[in-house]
């Protein structure tokens, strides 16, 4: 569980215990590492972040498709978002980041960004990224994600 490893798997419609496995990894993975993490944070110096994935916006969805890894990654979008209000006091920054459409193995290397590309913007995002913008979802390019 490093916070900056995106963790994503993917299946299709239908098989359930895919699914599962997604939700295990994709939506109980980021609240897992976070309640680790969570006595450990200095309280207005620490920032907290959660790589999710465009495809878990709801607003953003216009194929459908992937059930599973869609709906994991928006569990893992609510549970920032959750995170976020709850450390609001401590003055924790919460963000929820786009890696882009990086070529990996899991897009069969059809992205149209590097690994170390993708990572310089999530890094930029995670320096600019301020306590006023907590549990909100940026892409890495510095775009704010729909819900």
């Amino acid at each position: 569980g490093d916070v900056y490893k995106r963790q994503g798997i993917n299946a299709e419609y239908g098989d359930f215990a895919k699914m599962r496995h997604q939700f295990e990894v994709n939506s109980l993975g980021p609240l897992r590492v976070a309640a680790a993490l969570a006595k450990n944070l200095v309280d207005h110096k620490s920032k907290f972040f959660i790589v999710s994935s465009r495809v878990g916006s709801v607003g953003d969805n216009g194929f459908g498709t992937i059930y599973g890894y869609r709906m994991s990654k928006s569990a893992a979008n609510m549970a920032g978002k959750n995170i976020s209000i709850e450390w609001k006091d401590r003055g924790i920054t919460v963000g929820l980041l786009h890696p882009g459409y990086v070529k990996t193995n899991m897009t069969g290397n059809a992205g149209n960004i590097t690994a170390d590309e993708s990572a310089a913007g999530l890094i930029n995002q995670m320096d600019r990224l301020q306590m006023d913008q907590t549990g909100t979802f940026w892409h890495m390019d510095g775009s704010e994600l729909p819900w």
